[in-house]
């Protein structure tokens, strides 16, 4: 008998590295010179952090004119493919290497992938990337022909590169991404961005509006989306999974746009519109209608809150997700009402509100930190207000690339820990959860049980 390798790798350790690569590459390429339109080599962090938030898919850079004044084409379309990578979601990766190397895989590993996927076999799992792809490949063409009659009516703008400015603005948006090709102001009206301020009124708002579908569109889960469309369930039929997304999205959209309204719309800060724009961006997309300086601190506040909890699972956004709002929600109601945790005729396990409420935990543990040390390394930076500051991080880490123009101010270590947060919170929580998931389980496998007590809580 073959005796098996001892130096096995995680397929969760694995993505994890390929993500990493993907990074290095990217920076290596944004670093030439013929990547800017100044034809000098790049600076080593800022191609670095740029390459980060790309793949990360998050949105922040600190090119102070923006990627599309700073970046040639090569260099654009460098940026473009790593936010598609970042943008097919750990699941999709990780099901992709499983396609290659099944016969290496553990059956525990196995088990995990196919219940992501809701799969029963490999072949499955295969079937999965293959819509994944076609999804993918749909939304932004369909993004792409709902652009077209804004960029093509772009003053000064000569054809090919309002085609090219139309697809890098659809695939960024429907993977919530949050980079633009107008420049360093993002799609913020009235302060100087020649394109955006060329705009009629009417091409605007049509473009804020088909950006905010591609968001919510990339940020539900490739799995609602197959359910829904592919699959093409009634909606009795949904899996509990695509009713938890779509009821958490909702009330999330439609709390934030009134937590908004009373924060900003009311004293003038915004105009509803970007208050429903503001409510969906932070869900990880990090396009902005209007600059976040202009919020009042309450809003800023919200806005992080917004950014933490970010999309869904298996889906192109960040955040620690919709899922585990909704079951640490949920076991804090049915706990006070003394009752089991269910909705939609489902129980929750136990390990499922661990893992939610450790997510949480850990997560506002890294932010704390990173805060901390920024807070510190900035002391003489009069743009490194605390909430500012405070704001920052809760972008990196939710990926969703909000700034209150500070990134490009920042230390060149601040803006390495914002790199740490941007990737921690594109694939840390689940993959860490996954690599050590042998030690979390390996109680289960003892023949024997500890006494069950209580401690005094509270």
């Amino acid at each position: 008998m073959k005796k098996e390798s001892q130096y096995k790798i995680s397929p969760y350790l694995l993505v994890l590295i390929s993500f990493a690569l993907v990074i290095i590459i990217g920076s290596i390429l944004l670093t030439l010179p013929f990547a800017h339109t100044d034809g000098k080599w790049g600076n080593v962090l800022e191609s670095v952090f740029n390459a980060t938030s790309a793949t990360c898919v998050t949105g922040l850079t600190n090119y102070e004119a923006g990627i599309g004044n700073e970046l040639t084409l090569f260099g654009q379309i460098v940026m473009l493919i790593m936010i598609q990578i970042g943008g097919l979601s750990f699941i999709t990766i990780l099901s992709f290497i499983v396609t290659i190397f099944q016969r290496r895989l553990k059956f525990k590993d196995r088990l995990f992938l196919s219940q992501a996927v809701n799969s029963n076999t490999i072949a499955q799992v295969a079937r999965y990337v293959r819509r994944v792809i076609v999804i993918v490949i749909i939304f932004e063409s369909l993004g792409f022909l709902l652009g077209l009659p804004v960029f093509l009516n772009l003053p000064d703008v000569p054809i090919g590169k309002a085609l090219w400015m139309d697809l890098f603005t659809s695939v960024s948006a429907f993977n919530n991404a949050g980079f633009d090709l107008f420049g360093n102001t993002s799609l913020i009206r009235g302060i100087g961005n020649v394109y955006i301020d060329a705009m009629p009124e009417w091409a605007y708002y049509y473009m804020l509006s088909y950006i905010m579908f591609l968001i919510v569109s990339g940020g539900i889960s490739f799995l609602v989306i197959i359910d829904i469309f592919v699959v093409r369930r009634r909606p009795r039929q949904w899996t509990a999974f695509t009713k938890i997304i779509l009821l958490t999205t909702a009330i999330l959209i439609v709390f934030g746009f009134g937590v908004f309204f009373l924060t900003d719309v009311l004293n003038g800060s915004i105009n509803p519109f970007q208050a429903l724009f503001q409510s969906i961006t932070t869900r990880t997309a990090g396009f902005a209608a209007h600059d976040q300086n202009s919020m009042s601190s309450a809003g800023k506040m919200f806005s992080c809150l917004l950014m933490f909890i970010g999309g869904s699972p298996i889906g192109t956004a960040g955040g620690i997700k919709t899922t585990t709002i909704f079951i640490i929600v949920l076991s804090f109601i049915r706990f006070i009402q003394g009752r089991q945790i269910v909705a939609f005729k489902r129980q929750y396990s136990r390990i499922s509100i661990i893992k939610a409420m450790s997510l949480v935990f850990l997560s506002i543990i890294i932010i704390l930190s990173a805060f901390v040390a920024i807070i510190s390394i900035e002391k003489g930076n009069s743009d490194a207000t605390t909430e500012n500051v405070f704001f920052e991080v809760f972008s990196a880490f939710g990926t969703t690339g909000l700034s209150a123009n500070l990134t490009t101010t920042l230390q060149p270590a601040s803006q390495i820990i914002l790199c740490f947060l941007m990737f921690f919170g594109r694939l840390g929580p689940i993959t860490m959860f996954q690599i050590f998931q042998q030690k979390m389980d390996k109680e289960e496998s003892k023949h024997f049980k500890y006494i069950t007590t209580d401690v005094i809580i509270g």
